[in-house]
């Protein structure tokens, strides 16, 4: 061994000193630095100082090298490994290049900062390089110093213990000592493995040695009072990544400047960064444990100190690969993605990282290794005996790793759409594609928002953090140990699409406390049902397959399938756990019930809902474009006994939820995790409200309603079991309290009252002021009033989304829209005005008596470009118990109209007021036709499309009103408004 090792290290050191020697001729290494890849081996300090200085350098170079790889190698445990070997020499090459370059540029007195950029990497390739002419020139390899952990005394074969040991690389022969004389003879037990006797003290009273002179581990100290203590070497997992991600932050913020030498994961306020460092630290533990897994360190520090500087060494590495995705790449990813020219970029982007601080891959993991040693070395207060694992239920481990990864997806969303001011800013629209539309609710909002809507959306995001870590753990902590069990996923969807409610929701009340207003120009809850539909199954199959990862490792341990066994074996120790863990399943019927008593619970809001409209309305209809369009509580909850479409969404509500609660309870621990089942209850209701609602801020508000009275329903199922008058008394409550809107009926010809608010809105270089119209006094006034009022939510949030993409355009063009001339009195909380306040302002003419039947032109409101004010008005067409029919003025647009059908319970769209005839050419002649008699002087139609989007259509008492905009007709032409009898359209209107 002595002779193998001494002849390998002096041809090591010998080779090392040879090759960066020659690569320090001035020739050599001028001929090398025109080559990219051999210009590494080229000394930092070419032609530089003394020749004298640079050979005693490239001396201490290899000296250092040769000794600190052997001991590393010595201590890792590698045996014969050549991989291994390369291993410990290029860890030894980094600290051993840097060391030498400093020596050498204070030797020379020049400043060392020029030259650190290349010293790690040129000790690293030159030790590469001298490993790999070694290994060729000689054919050898270090002697190891034996595998395995180390085997307890108490443990030891005594027949084995003065056993000459016989180690590979060696070409000695040892004869295996004869069994010690009065020693028992050796058996062999049932299962096959050597019987282990308590050990006898040896004659001479000394320890058993190897035949290189070496002590068996573990060592034991005698102490006074007779005991013997065991010095055992206790590794946490955790100390290594809490000390990379530590580092990294006290150099950033504290020493950046004063310590160049242990530069570290340099941080900043980028998001890439900070994610950079994160999965920089977790890569380090990863790679920690999976080599300690190979490569047991009980009771060996130094194995424990080598493992631990290759896991910190690896840091860097992901930290540069993470960061280098943010850099030139992206946008040739993203512009071509078959073209390998983006490759290219990343790999250099890459490489400039890691030598942007070049020491951080060289001495900074030394010292981090070191210190994770001395720290887990401590010996703990208290170790638990370590069990074995639980083969039916999942442990706080198992929970806390899926709802760690539903953390870092959330933190890894928030830097990648930091780079894409199109989220930032919010300034997309209709056309951009909805998977970048959902990802905005989890977007960092950009400074120019306003602090209202930054307020908001950090606080939506902050909530959606904390539920989704906590929604997630109960969610896992309740499942069964299963492998790749499908309904585990859809738990998991149920409890990401609850935390996103709960974000719009929860973090909407939680900004309008904070800011007392509204974000204006920004819709949450479109977000939040954007997100739902389209992100949250992504994020689910991710964590899907997190958590699936896990519990394969936990059932190869179950089965101990990590020894070597046949096939058969495994199979029957599969069917066996199986057989062990059926009781613990639940049964489709114990499911059944459950979900039948959930869907009986959410059934009470759905009648609800209908019979008590005010407490509806007064959750709906209280700020029709704060809360209701920004926050979430202003979209009215469906009702069995409302509308056809409403009752039709509800019963597609109930189905889905007893449905999904029924798969979603298939691996679910219903009797010991009680809050698991409750939690995966709520979270199918909102996926049942997502699904039954068409992915509307409606339908997911619908199932965060009905979520609590459906896991109510769970809960107060068992105890109302054999009580039937409880159940008999609450079924005829609930048929009561549907019959009742149907029995009292609102009485026909009664109309709503509509009263006027303002919308006021203020940015920087921008007012916005428009009346719309509000509405009480009937059992769909929150429905009637959220149609109404959408048609200004909309235009007010393009007009902030155009003055955010460039303040400096007219917020309202010059082409303005066409006004209604009848026109009435305006007073502010009167029963069915004719007009808004602000429509004088933007039509710029006073408010006049009602014209009827007459037509009139109205010149087109002011776009106030000058000071950026933005104005606009409505006008009540007709409000009756059948329609309400309003049309906007806004300034820049055409307008707006909007036809309330509240039969229908729906907006009336312009193909639902007229037969489909009227929109082929022989309809439009016809339509035309019946309009040129009223139309004033000048403007003769022959044709008119009512699918256009310069004219809008109403309805008025027993007659249609056409609002024509600007141009319509002929070039000069002024906006017009007419209102056709129905007499006139006989054959074209429906009805």
């Amino acid at each position: 061994m002595a002779k193998t090792t001494r002849t390998f290290l002096l041809a090591a050191a010998g080779i090392a000193l040879g090759v960066c020697g020659l690569c320090a001729l001035p020739p050599v290494g001028g001929f090398l630095l025109g080559r990219a890849v051999a210009s590494v081996l080229v000394f930092p300090g070419l032609g530089q100082g003394l020749a004298a200085g640079t050979a005693v350098t490239l001396v201490v170079y290899a000296v250092l090298l040769t000794c600190g790889a052997y001991v590393a190698f010595r201590w890792s445990g590698f045996g014969a490994s050549r991989i291994g070997l390369l291993v410990c020499w290029g860890l030894a090459g980094g600290p051993a290049g840097v060391l030498a370059v400093l020596l050498w540029a204070r030797g020379h007195g020049v400043p060392f900062d020029g030259y650190a950029r290349y010293a790690a990497s040129w000790g690293m390739a030159t030790a590469l390089l001298a490993a790999l002419l070694t290994m060729a020139a000689t054919r050898l390899l270090p002697a190891p110093t034996g595998d395995g952990p180390p085997v307890p005394e108490d443990e030891q074969d005594p027949a084995s213990a003065d056993k000459p040991t016989i180690r590979k690389g060696t070409s000695a022969k040892e004869t295996p000592a004869a069994p010690r004389k009065g020693a028992p003879a050796k058996e062999t037990p049932p299962t096959g493995r050597k019987a282990t006797p308590a050990k006898e003290p040896s004659a001479t009273g000394r320890k058993a040695t190897s035949v290189t002179g070496r002590k068996r581990a573990p060592r034991v100290r005698e102490q006074s009072s007779g005991s013997v203590r065991r010095l055992v070497f206790h590794p946490r997992s955790w100390v290594l990544p809490c000390l990379v991600a530590g580092w990294a932050v006290v150099w950033s913020v504290l020493v950046r400047d004063r310590q160049p030498l242990m530069a570290w994961l340099p941080l900043s306020l980028s998001y890439f960064t900070q994610v950079a460092v994160v999965l920089a630290s977790i890569a380090a533990g990863y790679v920690e444990g999976t080599l300690r897994r190979r490569l047991p360190v009980e009771g060996r520090p130094g194995r424990a100190f080598v493992l631990a500087w290759i896991s910190a060494s690896v840091a860097p590495v992901v930290y540069a690969a993470v960061v280098a995705i943010d850099l030139g790449m992206r946008e040739r990813l993203l512009a071509a993605p078959l073209n390998p020219a983006w490759i290219a970029e990343y790999a250099a982007d890459l490489g400039a990282v890691l030598v942007a601080e070049p020491v951080q891959v060289a001495l900074p993991p030394l010292a981090l290794a070191l210190a994770a040693v001395g720290v887990q070395a401590v010996p703990p207060l208290r170790r638990a005996a370590a069990g074995e694992p639980d083969p039916v239920r999942t442990d706080r481990r198992w929970a806390l790793l899926v709802a760690g990864a539903a953390l870092a997806l959330t933190y890894f969303c928030l830097a990648v759409t930091s780079r894409f001011p199109l989220l930032t800013r919010r300034t997309f629209d209709a056309e951009t594609p909805a998977m970048v539309r959902a990802l905005a609710l989890l977007s960092p909002p950009d400074p120019v928002l306003g602090v209202t809507a930054v307020v908001w959306s950090w606080a939506t995001t902050a909530m959606f953090a904390v539920a989704t870590a906590g929604l997630v753990y109960v969610a896992v902590r309740g499942q069964l140990v299963r492998l790749f069990p499908a309904s585990s996923y859809v738990v998991l969807v149920g409890a990401l699409a609850l935390a996103t409610a709960l974000a719009w929701t929860v973090g909407g009340m939680i900004g309008r406390a904070v800011t007392g207003e509204e974000p204006v120009g920004i819709s949450p809850a479109a977000q939040a049902t954007e997100f739902a539909a389209f992100v949250v199954p992504v994020f689910a199959a991710l964590l899907f397959i997190v958590h699936s990862q896990v519990g394969v490792s936990r059932f190869a341990k179950i089965v101990d399938l990590e020894n070597e066994q046949t096939w058969e074996q495994a199979t029957e120790r599969y069917r066996a756990w199986r057989d062990r863990t059926r009781d613990h399943v639940p049964s489709w019927r114990e499911r059944g019930v459950i979900a039948g008593m959930a869907a009986a619970g959410a059934l009470v809001p759905l009648v609800l809902a209908g019979a008590l409209m005010p407490l509806v309305s007064l959750m709906g209809a209280g700020s029709a474009h704060g809360l209701g369009a920004g926050g979430g509580l202003g979209f009215p909850v469906p009702s069995l006994v409302g509308p056809v479409a409403d009752a039709l969404t509800c019963a597609a509500y109930l189905v889905l939820l007893a449905g999904l609660v029924f798969v979603s309870l298939m691996r679910v621990n219903l009797r010991e995790r009680r809050w698991s089942v409750w939690a995966a209850v709520w979270g199918a209701s909102v996926v049942a409200g997502m699904a039954a609602g068409l992915a509307t801020p409606a339908g997911l508000l619908l199932g965060l309603v009905a979520g609590p009275f459906a896991v109510a329903g769970v809960v107060a199922g068992p105890l109302l079991v054999g009580r039937r008058r409880v159940l008999v008394v609450a079924g005829a409550v609930l048929l009561l309290v549907t019959a009742a809107p149907l029995v009292r009926r609102a009485p026909a010809g009664v109309p709503l009252t509509i009263t006027t608010a303002t919308w006021r809105t203020q940015a920087p270089g921008l007012t916005v002021e428009i009346s719309y119209p509000v509405v009480a006094g009937g059992s769909d006034a929150a429905r009637v009033g959220a149609a109404l009022v959408a048609p200004v939510r909309a235009y007010v949030e393009q007009l902030l989304r155009r003055h955010r993409e460039d303040p400096s355009r007219d917020p309202a063009p010059a082409t303005s829209p066409g006004t209604s001339g009848t026109t009435g009195p305006v007073t502010s909380g009167t029963t069915d005005p004719r007009t808004g306040p602000a429509l004088a302002r933007a039509t710029g003419q006073a408010a006049g008596p009602t014209a009827g039947a007459t037509t009139g032109t109205t010149p087109g409101p002011a776009t106030g470009s000058a000071a950026g004010l933005v104005t606009g008005g409505y006008t009540v067409v007709r409000n009756d118990a059948g329609v309400v029919s309003v049309r906007y003025a806004l300034s820049g647009e055409v307008g707006r109209a909007v036809t309330y059908g509240r039969a229908e319970g729906r907006v009336l769209e312009v193909r639902d007021l007229f037969v489909p005839a009227a929109f082929t050419p022989t309809g439009r002649r016809q339509l035309a036709g019946a309009l040129r008699p009223l139309m004033p002087k000048g403007h003769v139609p022959r044709t008119v499309s009512l699918d256009s989007d310069r004219l809008l259509v109403n309805l008025a008492p027993g007659a249609v009103e056409f609002a024509f905009g600007r141009d319509y007709f002929c070039a000069p032409c002024a906006p017009v408004t007419v209102r056709v009898p129905d007499a006139r359209l006989t054959g074209l209107r429906r009805g």
